[in-house]
């Protein structure tokens, strides 16, 4: 233990003879505005707590956190009492409420449950460091270390066009993802979010102080995410986020845009259009290839493959119902075609459906969500649970079922919905123990028949 110890110390050391702000002054004025977010994830093959840094934004005490934290993929009703912990006491717990993620900004947002609690929050501003400038972050330290704050420093290197608008800093990097970065007169300017080989963790055993031993070196200017906050989601209120019903785009190639006649500007093709969406009712076809929008050239990332995501990502951040143009080229040495979409609601995503979990077979199921039925090219409205995991060495893995099943029927009844296929399972499961329950499974756009067998006492 001693070694991690160590180097944070040298660390810390090096850090503070770079700043030009005093340590403890900064320290002490953000240390009532970090905290550390901690929830259970409550898995099928058991529990395990998960603790990151969180800010607090408000003074009601809504706090923001990375949303690496708190991944797509763990479903929401699976992710569990949620707390917050303050820095160096992790014997104080406040219970909190999980009010969700803003993936336009990779942000999550946690709430206490209790307003007894006089909270400080920290404001973020629009201000931009010069390279060269020093930046400060406040983060905290892992478990290990009691989750005391501790201050990084170091110079911009250089601003980033990307996605993500990113700042890099020169020298050891900064500190723990979820902290706030600051400027030299102690303005709040930036946030340290999702970065590269850095985990967000402030509790893993397996590498307890790898927060420390591998700080980030990217952080987001305040610019980027004040919207998000502006506009947090409410208890029971979750963001809806904006679609307009196209997938698979393509940047194009240098070679490719001047084929079609754009050299020198950015280019999006798009791969496909999903029926009944917004971007089909307004004629927009798989192919056409989207030079504007809103009357200006597209913006350009680093890389031809970074204009979808810079272009998805400008999408996203608008509101549902709002206007918008494209500029579309139809055919190669066409003119540009302007069309204008009203962009619809993103449909409910997996990580939000209900789920269930046969324990006595070992297998989960959840309701279909859109993109269960559309990457199958099934009718929007067709029914069925979607298979989400197989435990290892159970009843359903040794009768061959696979996760992303599509189960249709169960003991040849229809599957209408998770609801309704938890009461039919375990109504069967009651009265005859001892027989097989038998599924018929869409897989890979074949129908299937899988018979599980009851594991033997």
């Amino acid at each position: 233990m001693k070694k991690p110890l160590v180097a944070a110390a040298a660390l810390l050391f090096a850090s503070f003879s770079m700043a030009e702000v005093k340590p403890a002054e900064l320290l002490d004025k953000t240390k009532p505005s970090v905290v550390v977010v901690q929830f259970t994830y409550a898995g099928e093959l058991g529990r395990r707590d998960f603790a990151g840094m969180g800010v607090v934004v408000r003074e009601d005490g809504l706090v923001m956190f990375s949303q690496d934290l708190t991944p797509r993929g763990l479903p929401d009703e699976q992710m569990q009492d949620f707390k917050l912990l303050l820095p160096g006491d992790a014997e104080t717990e406040i219970d909190a409420e999980f009010l969700g993620r803003d993936e336009r900004y990779g942000i999550s947002y946690v709430k206490p449950k209790t307003d007894e609690k006089k909270w400080t929050p920290i404001t973020f501003v629009d201000t931009a460091a010069a390279i060269g400038q020093t930046v400060h972050a406040v983060g905290l330290l892992p478990k290990m270390a009691g989750y005391n704050v501790y201050l990084t420093s170091a110079p911009v290197a250089a601003t980033l066009r990307g996605p993500v608008p990113q700042v890099l800093v020169a020298g050891g990097g900064l500190s723990v993802i979820g902290s706030p970065v600051f400027n030299d007169k102690g303005d709040a300017i930036g946030f340290i979010n999702s970065q590269p080989d850095r985990t967000v963790l402030l509790n893993d055993p397996r590498a307890p102080y790898a927060t420390v031993e591998s700080p980030a070196r990217l952080y987001t200017p305040a610019k980027d995410f004040l919207p998000a906050i502006a506009a947090a989601p409410k208890s029971g209120e979750p963001i809806k986020l904006p679609f307009m019903g196209i997938t698979q785009l393509t940047g194009l190639s240098k070679d490719v845009a001047e084929f079609y006649g754009l050299k020198g500007r950015v280019a999006i093709q798009v791969g496909d259009v999903i029926p009944g969406f917004s971007a089909d009712r307004a004629g927009l076809k798989k192919g056409h290839i989207i030079v504007n929008l809103e009357g200006k050239p597209l913006d350009r990332g680093d890389l031809p493959e970074e204009a979808p995501q810079i272009f998805t990502r400008t999408l996203s951040q608008k509101k549902v119902g709002d206007k918008v143009t494209l500029g579309v080229m139809t055919e190669k040495g066409a003119e540009l075609k302007n069309i204008e979409i009203t962009l619809d609601e993103r449909p409910a995503q997996a990580n939000t459906a209900a789920r269930f979990y046969a324990e006595d077979l070992g297998f989960t199921t959840r309701d279909a969500v859109f993109e269960d039925t559309y990457l199958r090219k099934l009718a929007k409205d067709a029914k069925g649970v979607a298979v989400t995991f197989i435990r290892p060495q159970s009843a359903a893995q040794a009768a061959q079922m696979q996760p992303n099943d599509f189960v249709t029927q169960i003991n040849q009844t229809p599957v209408e919905s998770i609801k309704q296929f938890e009461e039919t399972y375990n109504a069967f499961r009651k009265d005859k123990p001892k027989e097989a329950v038998v599924l018929e499974v869409l897989r890979q756009g074949n129908t299937q028949i899988i018979r599980i067998e009851p594991p033997r006492e």
